[in-house]
């Protein structure tokens, strides 16, 4: 193995660093190499004792900012300088950068569990840091107030912090997650520091401003988009390019790590800072272009070369010892080498955890586990780790090898699931100004959350406006009678219903009959796949247990909650239709596995069906991958099979010799015979049309369905909300996942330049969509001008299968930097190290295939951008608010939302065809639905049942303070999950989250809690409301009140009457007075528990 792949740099600093006094620093080329020798120091040293100082992942004069992610490590590293001797690590690109002097990055102050602070002497503290203020934190260099609870996300902290105060002494601190805004652990003290490059505070603002105006005295400072948001202390994406103006005195990256001893292990530094100024100018050249965006010169915007040269020329040069040519070529190779009584020191390592345990298992018990280099011992050691390069020394005798090293150059590979962020909300919020329907009153327009007062009460309502400004206060028990409302999209206005009037009652009406008429349409469908019989598919946990230990992942609550219900679906006699949606990477395919894994166990073949050749091809390999340890035929058949090999894999499917097989639609007319499928695997279900889905059904009724899908087109997610269909839903995306940055730009040469040279400059990949074959060539060779050292290919679905399989695997290993594709990659292909899209013509695409291919970057911890472009300012308005949608939902896990918004927006006619669109735009798609629902129940149990709202009146306030929660989206989605709650341990879920967040629940919180648990206890008895003064208390009873239930009331009436009675408008009077609210509660309790 080549000479200069092997970690001995690693090896031969680690010894240097044990002998010196002082902290080292070394410099090396580039990113990749320093990620390499971060990791291989780990395997000598402590985590603490190895700093990387990353580069800032975007291009000089960039319209994009640092990643949040790099400027936490930043901070992190500058802010502790002082501390422990450790050995950093640096790139040349670094040393060109302007950074703040070293006391910019120093904590202000240290605080202490016990210390006297108060909220507002915190508050003035974080202000003077110029932190902003908001609602709920969700970046750095912000902060936010709720009662005695402030949370801070200072950079230096992986975590944001929530710091509890009471009588001015801090009671508590600890880290929160940003995502779930739940607390993690406790901490006994925490720094701050500033927040943000640049700080935006009065004094740095005017030392920005005269800085502008004295160089750019030439340029006008309204027509600077940038300037302005500085000026007003917004900060803006790409404002570094004036980070200069802000500084009265600025370092380099020597002056900050003075104290460091610099070390380069090459001699050739000079060499890059040569090519990176030459680099800087060039992109001068390339942005100096806009007057509404002037930009500093190179010389006073960076370090000259001649500086960082001057530098790097007196930096020492570490004296490597050459290691051995490594003697193995692959992993496997070393592993069939290692004997029982081997005298060679050898530690293989490895990041995955199932690796780790199939090495266990494969070389116990003659193998040591161990944590570093220095614990390894004679014959065979193994350590789990990050990416690292082989090492052979013939004089220690010792030999390294890291076993993802071997399958790929990726320094990032990880584990990427090892834990989850938190689940992503599937109910439909509404911000102020959207409409929504009142199930009673019709289309209105939300204005928020209103507290009203009245006889000194004080409750929270939702204030929905109608026509004539009419308004409407709804008491939030009644919140799931509001929906919200998107009009479709071919409407060109809609009109606010009346308070007044009587025409929405009429459209109510109209819609109602159709949705009895649409589930007896629905009913008729279903009856006919009610009387097939499928296969019972069953597994022993023990036998299941062997096979899910073999996941290297960490498995989230959805996919656990998933495979359990499709586990009991396929263990029916029943076939099983359920849809698995889920976004990209959220672990739909290993979910489906599982399943088939069952389907295979049960002595039952499974199939899979693939849009593509390409994501055939992928599932496949995967497939191999993942049954590898376990006695599985599985087969691949797509259009690139020859003939022959075709009958002999149909011949064997249908002899029962093959367990899995995974192909296109083709599947279906190659003479496959179905008697032993017990389970049908259809993914990426939203790129099959309608006729392909009833040939497969044809072929199949008494078959297992797994539909799988990030975005259901609108016809499934009509059979899912009608029932027709089961649903389950992937929604927490991995930990160190991140949104993808999303931009709508004009198409043009440097805007495709500055997107390829960003990713290219961070070691990454570029996918470029045109669907457009005709095109491709030109592109090329127009990227090719630009950019002339690039790798480029181009895949298409006209291509050979060979062409395409050379294309994919020379991207997939790293080989090109450029794929101009077809919407051919929209389907399931997975590159980590591709980060950016660029989709051109993106008008022409479709709402969910617009999310599809989005979906196809960020799959690390790299921030990833996405790039729709157009080609002209002007577009329909369809296709307008089509991309404005695609841009405003871009968090992680929105694929749900997009289906649902794209079910919406199209009317949702397709089911059965359009014939109930028009009923769908007069009441809304989600109160057309809920109908729907209540016809399907009427007909399968002949009970039509109503929505039965309790209500519970102890005539006190019960409501969550702006106070308490400031967020007025927060607090809807609390009185929302209340309401949905379905038993006691959900309620104490949202009640000490509450308290996590917000602080002892103050009187009205608690009340609103105590009247949820109360409503609870008598949900489905038969009592509808209750309501309890200080004279007496009531409780209306249903006609349909539970016999049980009604005895004990009689029992009650009659064994003391005086207390006890039963009106005309049946109520179950109470007579006992009582002024105190808190001992009136108690005593429904008690009765409540009583009679039920």
């Amino acid at each position: 193995m080549n000479q200069k792949i092997n970690q001995s740099n690693a090896h031969e600093l680690c010894n240097y660093y044990q002998q010196s006094e002082k902290s080292i620093c070394l410099v090396v080329n580039d990113n990749k190499e320093a990620k390499f020798i971060t990791n291989e120091l780990s395997l000598y040293l402590n985590n603490y004792e190895v700093n990387h100082f990353p580069e800032n992942e975007i291009l000089p004069y960039d319209h994009f900012s640092t990643p949040e992610s790099i400027l936490i490590d930043r901070f992190k590293i500058l802010n502790s300088l002082s501390s422990k001797k450790n050995i950093l690590i640096t790139t040349v690109k670094n040393l060109f950068e302007i950074y703040p002097t070293v006391g910019f990055f120093e904590s202000v102050k240290t605080f202490n569990v016990g210390d006297e602070l108060s909220i507002n002497n915190l508050e003035e503290i974080l202000n003077s840091l110029n932190y902003s203020k908001t609602n709920k934190i969700d970046g750095i260099n912000q902060y936010s107030l709720r009662g005695g609870i402030a949370d801070i996300y200072t950079p230096i902290y992986k975590n944001p912090l929530r710091v509890e105060m009471f009588d001015d002494r801090i009671e508590s601190i600890r880290y929160f997650d940003p995502d779930s805004q739940l607390s993690i652990n406790k901490i006994d003290s925490f720094n701050i520091s500033k927040g943000s490059i640049p700080t935006l505070d009065k004094l740095s603002i005017k030392i920005f401003k005269d800085n502008w105006r004295e160089y750019f005295q030439h340029n006008d400072e309204r027509l600077c988009e940038i300037f302005q948001k500085l000026s007003n202390g917004i900060n803006s994406e790409g404002s570094e390019i004036y980070l200069p103006f802000f500084l009265k005195n600025h370092s380099n990256f020597f002056d900050l790590f003075d104290d460091y001893k610099f070390l380069k292990i090459t001699s050739g530094l000079n060499k890059a800072a040569n090519e990176y100024q030459k680099f800087i100018y060039q992109r001068y050249e390339d942005e100096n272009i806009d007057s509404q965006r002037p930009i500093l010169k190179p010389q006073d915007m960076f370090i000259s070369k001649e500086i960082v040269n001057s530098h790097l020329e007196k930096i020492e040069l570490l004296n490597i010892n050459e290691s051995d040519s490594f003697p193995y070529n692959n992993f496997i190779d070393l592993q069939n080498s290692i004997m029982d009584d081997d005298k060679r020191k050898i530690i293989l390592s490895t990041s995955i955890s199932s690796e780790y345990e199939l090495l266990v298992k494969k070389f116990m018990p003659n193998i040591n586990e161990i944590t570093n280099v220095y614990s390894a011992q004679i014959g065979l050691n193994l350590i789990n780790s990050k990416v690292t390069r082989p090492y052979y020394s013939k004089k220690n005798n010792l030999l390294i090898a890291h076993r993802e090293f071997f399958i790929d150059t990726y320094v990032d590979h990880e584990e990427k699931n090892t834990s989850f962020r938190s689940k992503q909300d599937k109910s439909i919020m509404f911000d102020k100004g959207d409409l929504v329907i009142h199930e009673s009153y019709g289309l209105g327009r939300y204005e928020g959350l209103e507290v009203v007062t009245a006889n000194n009460i004080s409750n929270e309502y939702i204030k929905i406006i109608y026509s004539s400004n009419e308004s409407l206060y709804v008491p939030l028990r009644s919140i799931d009678l509001v929906s919200k409302y998107h009009k479709n999209l071919d409407l060109e206005s809609v009109q606010l219903d009346s308070l007044s009037s009587t025409k929405w009652l009429k459209n109510k009406e109209k819609a109602t009959k159709r949705a009895y008429d649409h589930a007896a349409e629905i009913l008729d469908i279903e009856s006919r796949r009610q009387v097939a019989e499928s296969a019972v598919l069953r597994i022993s946990d023990k036998d299941f247990l062997k096979f899910n230990d073999e996941f290297p992942y960490k498995e989230t609550d959805d996919q656990l909650q998933a495979v359990n219900s499709i586990r009991k679906d396929i263990s029916l006699i029943k076939p099983m239709n359920r849809v698995l949606c889920g976004d990209v990477g959220f672990g739909k395919t290993e979910v489906a596995m599982r399943a088939a894994y069952i389907a295979v166990h049960s002595n039952k073949q499974a199939i899979v069906l693939c849009p593509s050749t390409v994501l055939a091809d992928q599932h496949y390999e995967s497939f191999i991958e993942r049954f590898k340890s376990f006695p599985v035929n599985i087969r691949l058949m797509t259009r690139h099979t020859k003939v022959i090999n075709k009958k002999d894999i149909v011949e064997k499917f249908n002899n029962n010799n093959i367990d899995i097989i995974i192909g296109t639609h083709a599947l279906f007319t190659s003479g496959i015979k179905f008697k032993n499928t017990g389970l049908l695997i259809v993914d990426e279900e939203h790129k099959f049309g309608i006729k392909q889905k009833d040939v497969i059904k044809s072929k199949q009724e008494n078959i297992h369905i797994l539909y799988l899908s990030a975005t259901p087109i609108p016809r499934t997610m009509n059979f899912i909300f009608s029932g027709l269909k089961e649903f389950s839903f992937l929604h927490t995306p991995p930990k160190n996942r991140i949104s993808i940055k999303s931009f709508l730009k004009v198409q043009s040469q440097q805007l495709i330049k500055e997107a390829i040279s960003r990713e290219k400059s961070r070691g990454g990949q570029c996918f470029i969509v045109q669907n457009d074959i005709s095109k491709m060539r030109i592109l090329k060779e127009e990227i090719q001008k630009l950019l002339p050292n690039l790798n480029i290919g181009i895949a298409h679905g006209k291509l050979n299968k060979q062409d395409i399989s050379d294309v994919m695997t020379g991207f997939d290993i790293g080989e090109l930097d450029v794929l101009i594709c077809t919407t051919i990659v929209e389907m399931g292909l997975d590159i980590p190290n591709a980060n950016t899209i660029i989709i051109l013509d993106s008008q022409n695409f479709g709402l969910s295939q617009l999310h599809q291919l989005r979906g196809r970057v960020g799959r690390s911890a790299k921030q990833g951008y996405c790039y729709f472009l157009i080609p002209v300012p002007d577009l329909s308005k369809i296709a307008r608010d089509r991309l404005d949608s695609i841009i405003r939902l871009s968090k992680l896990g929105s694929g749900f939302f997009i289906a649902q918004e794209d079910l919406e927006i199209r009317g949702g006619g397709e089911m059965l065809g359009d014939k109930q669109s028009g009923h769908i735009n007069s009441v809304g798609i989600n109160l057309y639905l809920s109908m729907l629902k209540n016809a399907l129940n009427k007909f399968k149990k002949n009970d039509e049942k109503d929505l039965i709202q309790t209500e519970i009146n102890f005539y006190d306030s019960t409501y969550i303070s702006d106070t308490y929660l400031p967020s007025a989206l927060e607090r809807l989605k609390i009185y929302k999950s209340i309401n949905n709650i379905n038993n006691i341990d959900e309620l104490k879920l949202i009640s000490s989250n509450l308290e996590d967040r917000c602080g002892p629940l103050p009187d009205e919180v608690s009340n609103l809690i105590s009247n949820a648990h109360i409503s609870l206890l008598i949900k489905e008895t038969g009592i509808l409301k209750i309501t309890s003064s200080s004279v007496k208390t009531s409780l209306l009873l249903s006609t349909k009140i539970k016999k049980d239930i009604f005895d004990r009331i009689l029992t009650l009436v009659t064994k003391e009457p005086n207390n006890y009675s039963i009106n005309k408008d049946n109520k179950f009077i109470i007579d006992k007075e009582e002024s105190c609210i808190t001992k009136r509660r108690n005593m429904v309790f008690n009765l409540i528990n009583e009679i039920i």
